[in-house]
């Protein structure tokens, strides 16, 4: 399994396509996005499968 540390890492969609691959700490991971967004969307990795990242769009919430 992908190492679950990575939940929370965010970084910079340079494509639009629904698939790609980015790379933390020297190594390269395959994700997928849940929706399209537009280039240069800030995403996070909010799962983590035994095949690829789930990443999402990132919205920072203010907490309270």
């Amino acid at each position: 399994m992908l190492d679950e540390r990575l939940i929370g890492e965010k970084f910079i969609t340079k494509s639009t396509e629904m698939s790609g691959t980015v790379m933390f700490y020297g190594v390269r991971y395959h994700y997928k996005l849940q929706e399209n967004v537009p280039i240069g969307t800030t995403l996070v990795v909010v799962a983590v499968t035994p095949r690829y990242l789930l990443v999402q769009r990132y919205e920072p919430k203010l907490d309270y």
